[in-house]
């Protein structure tokens, strides 16, 4: 038989496993520095090495950049020192039907990082990581549409918009830049450093993806005559990702992630930060296609018998960003002592998915590093604001699922003076939609040797409750415009207990 055939390209989710990884170790304090008193904070910056599919696991190699900032004792003085120590880590997950073709998208993000003082010369620091790993599998499914050469074929179609994976490609950008500090300052050593990647933007054009975002700095350092300062910088990033037939209409998938990362101190008459970040751009595209499909099919002259399979495939892929805006004052009970840094974590406790919205939840988490005892020692306070906000996403379903990604493009705060601080937070969420539909496919169409032979010349039949014209057709090798015709039905629809007349079916065989 000449079957008449459609192709798609369909990218399949294959697995998905939420994985811990904890990295430890134990730092020794450097000779140049001075004996611990005790510990202030720790923050770290997550680097991914290397990411790899192998049959039955994934294995991903990477390190956290962590800052220990403590208070040093030395011959009866306290003052603000810091450990800039490296967790290297490589975490295998098991996950049963890998396989080394397959493509890879992880999202990680960095939990908690803690340090632990051992004795006044070693510290123990320890991270914890979520790494929320999805492996698709590219096919190319071939759907049959017709079979030219019977021409009383009878069809049940089913028209549907699925998305189809037009390719995936990556590239690497770097960072690289050397951030000044106040002239009047002699830099002693980087205390902490926050780094984030926002101003996420995406742009296609001549078979082409333009990515490109701020890559933003705030540096703490300690000066040689003991004072705190910052420093912040923002730094563009732009990559270009080659993509064969991409076009506007296309929906783009855009991950950013820090490979690598250098920043450290130029030299003491310099008044400056040597920067170097190397980031990898990973991006993934889809079109949407209207596939028509053949749910089932007969022919009531020709005894037709064929298979199904169920294909799953991705449909509704949207991408959404809405900005959640702060704008409030808290009391930070700290009287007048300085405010050195901020730390913002954005926590989403649980979100509902609701027909062209999404209802987000959760609380905005910030600790603030500031001096005690009018500027002779450190310490940390903690504030906790509730985050409620609802998403504007037209087109999204409620059975649809997401991954929603956070960035913070303004993060900006101001002391009072009744002891209030002014507090300005902007919060992009970036949230992916898309919904997963089993289609059923048709193959491996043949027509029987042995092909039985109605009788009849007519059927009288009543109906059952599963009963359509379809099945009713089909079952007594008829046709449904036949038995509308021949009993004056003016839809598809029937009920339970009608009486139809089925005549036998007289055509020309294909």
């Amino acid at each position: 038989m000449e079957l008449e055939k459609n192709n798609l390209t369909i990218n399949q989710i294959v697995a998905q496993k939420l994985d811990t990884a904890i990295c430890e170790g134990d730092c020794i304090v450097p000779d140049i520095k001075p004996d611990i008193f005790s510990i202030i904070t720790s923050s770290g910056i997550v680097n991914i090495y290397k990411k790899e599919v192998m049959d039955g696991k994934v294995r991903v190699d990477g390190a956290v950049n962590t800052y220990t900032m403590y208070i040093a004792e030395e011959n009866g003085k306290r003052e603000i020192r810091s450990i800039n120590y490296v967790l290297d880590f490589s975490q295998i997950i098991n996950i049963e039907n890998a396989q080394s073709d397959m493509t890879l998208e992880m999202q990680t993000t960095l939990k908690t990082v803690e340090s632990r003082m051992i004795n006044e010369r070693k510290i123990n620091v320890k991270a914890i990581l979520d790494l929320d790993i999805k492996l698709f599998t590219n096919t190319n499914e071939e759907f049959i549409t017709g079979i030219a050469d019977i021409s009383d074929l009878q069809r049940m179609d089913s028209t549907i918009n699925v998305n189809s994976l037009i390719g995936t490609g990556k590239t690497k950008t770097q960072a690289k830049e050397t951030i000044s500090i106040d002239s009047i300052d002699n830099l002693a050593e980087i205390l902490k450093v926050n780094l984030e990647i926002a101003n996420k933007d995406t742009k296609v054009s001549y078979n082409k993806i333009l990515a490109k975002a701020d890559t933003k700095l705030k540096i703490m350092y300690l000066t040689d005559d003991g004072r705190v300062n910052e420093t912040f910088a923002s730094i563009p990033i732009v990559g270009f990702i080659d993509m064969k037939d991409i076009s506007e209409d296309n929906v783009c998938d855009v991950q950013y992630e820090i490979k690598n990362m250098v920043i450290k101190p130029n030299g003491m008459q310099e008044h400056s930060i040597y920067v170097e970040i190397e980031i990898e751009i990973i991006a993934s595209a889809y079109e949407t296609k209207e596939l028509n499909i053949i749910q089932d099919l007969y022919s009531p002259s020709r005894n037709l018998v064929f298979e199904q399979k169920q294909v799953r495939a991705m449909q509704n892929k949207s991408n959404y960003k809405g900005i959640y805006n702060i704008r409030e004052k808290q009391l930070l009970n700290i009287g007048e002592e300085k405010v050195y840094d901020a730390d913002v974590r954005v926590d989403i406790e649980n979100y509902k998915i609701l027909n062209d919205e999404i209802w987000i939840n959760g609380n905005v988490n910030i600790i603030f590093i500031h001096s005690l005892n009018n500027m002779q020692e450190i310490g940390t306070s903690q504030m906790q604001l509730p985050l409620e906000y609802k998403m504007s996403c037209k087109g999204m379903k409620i059975d649809n699922n997401v991954k929603i990604d956070v960035d913070l493009p303004l993060q900006d705060f101001a002391i009072l003076p009744n002891g209030e601080i002014e507090i300005k937070i902007d919060i992009e969420f970036g949230v992916k939609s898309s919904a997963e539909i089993d289609i059923n496919k048709i193959c491996n169409i043949k027509e029987s040797e042995n092909t039985s032979k109605n009788e009849y010349n007519m059927v009288i039949y009543f109906t059952k409750k599963e009963d359509s014209l379809w099945k009713i057709a089909k079952e007594f090798s008829s046709t449904v415009d036949s038995i509308k015709n021949y009993n004056e039905l003016a839809s598809d629809e029937i009920t339970p207990g009608m009486q139809l007349f089925i005549t036998k079916y007289v055509g020309v065989n294909g």
